[in-house]
């Protein structure tokens, strides 16, 4: 049996975050790092990294080495209305395939050792440890990162409950346009988005939708969104040094005979409670184990937050011959910058989603979506916190 001090479950963003910052916590920890996948292995997501999410990566301890296209601008259309914004920090959108690949490739680099192939089937306590049944063997932990995603098993291993899914569905079409495209007028409780990319070497689009509400007419909606969009100005750009393209095309998105790259992903995402479960003693949560942000369902920021404060607070509490604790994990989430953000746009995505249409105004209002856009960028929350409170507060008074 392999005996280790720290296992991390998931080889995503969150679980090589955690896998780097309990290496630098504590360089002598035997920590081994699992993922029942073998890369490359390709994961739904629009693949946006917002300038939050660019700031996590720094603070990880991770380079953005892959191709992508960057995105300066978002829009946001709802009620009929269409607002530009600029983003503070702009946003990088890479595709999954080679981004995690390379993130794993980083970590090797440093030293960490990688099981792939490796699935998590089992957790039991072993006294003090875990005794986890992996597809590279049975191993011994004194701790545990669960950074497994949304689909990953740990939380039911460890007796917590699945949390709240909202439904996806994803595309990749050809495509000009290099702005983060949000319309909330797509989806009931959600939006639908379009995200400049590369596929090829060619300009191309991720395009989805997200709703809050459980339908199973998504797919269908998608496909419908998508062929009313039409063509993007060629003023508007296109990813840097792609070459030309074209609008996104409807064909393919979901039907049998189309081209898999164009086929919609169906997929789930977990979201981000306030007062859920962040682990239990001696195993905490990451990532999409953990939850995204409600209101624009983000990921890749919050992964890369939630693993690296797991790796630290599991490291350095094994290093005082300790168990890491749940509540030090949460003390340390609420308390980033990250987690400020998050919490406040949990708060805001019950009312942005929600029955109150006011609420969705209100997002077009060019003070809220300046504010929104700061803290997605990565700023400091302070200012855009204020400013944001103050608009709402000025706009829930008008009339519906």
């Amino acid at each position: 049996m392999r005996e280790v001090d720290l296992l991390v479950a998931g080889a995503g963003p969150a679980g090589c975050a955690a896998a780097l910052a309990a290496r630098r916590a504590a360089p002598g920890l035997r920590l081994l790092l699992v993922d029942a996948a073998r890369f490359p292995r390709d994961k739904p997501c629009g693949g946006a990294i917002t300038g939050g999410g660019l700031r996590e990566l720094e603070l990880a301890g991770l380079s953005l080495r892959v191709p992508r296209a960057t995105a300066a601008h978002a829009v946001l259309r709802v009620d009929g209305r269409s607002l530009r914004v600029a983003l503070p920090r702009p946003a990088a959108v890479v595709r999954r395939l080679e981004w995690d690949a390379d993130l794993l490739a980083q970590v090797r680099e440093r030293g960490v050792e990688v099981a792939e192939e490796a699935a998590l089937r089992s957790l039991s306590r072993d006294g003090r440890a875990f005794l986890a049944l992996t597809g590279a063997g049975p191993v011994r932990c004194r701790a545990l990162v669960c950074a497994d995603g949304a689909a990953g098993p740990s939380r039911r291993l460890l007796g917590l409950p699945p949390g709240r899914r909202a439904p996806l569905r994803e595309a990749l079409a050809p495509g000009l346009q290099s702005d983060l495209v949000f319309d909330l007028d797509a989806a009931p409780a959600g939006y639908a988005w379009r995200f400049p990319c590369f596929s090829g070497g060619d300009a191309a689009e991720s395009v989805g939708i997200y709703s809050m509400e459980s339908t199973p007419s998504l797919s269908a909606a998608l496909r419908h969104w998508v062929e009313g969009e039409g063509p993007w100005p060629e003023r508007e750009g296109r990813p840097e040094g792609a070459r030309p393209g074209r609008a996104p095309a409807a064909e393919g998105l979901g039907e049998p005979g189309g081209a898999s790259a164009d086929r919609a992903a169906a997929w789930s995402l977990r979201l981000w409670e306030p007062g859920g479960p962040v682990g239990l003693p001696g195993a905490l949560l990451a990532g999409d184990a953990l939850g995204a942000d409600p209101l624009a369902g983000e990921g890749i920021r919050y992964a890369l937050w939630s693993g690296r404060i797991a790796g630290e607070v599991a490291a350095r509490a094994l290093v005082r011959g300790a168990a890491p604790g749940p509540g030090e994990h949460r003390l340390r989430l609420r308390a980033s910058r990250s987690g400020a953000a998050l919490a406040l746009l949990s708060r805001l995505g019950r009312r942005l989603h929600g029955p109150d249409r006011r609420w969705r105004r209100m997002a077009a209002d060019p003070g809220v979506a300046a504010a929104l856009a700061a803290l997605v960028s990565g700023e400091r929350p302070g200012w855009p916190v204020l400013r944001l409170l103050l608009r709402y507060r000025a706009l829930s008074r008008s009339r519906p």
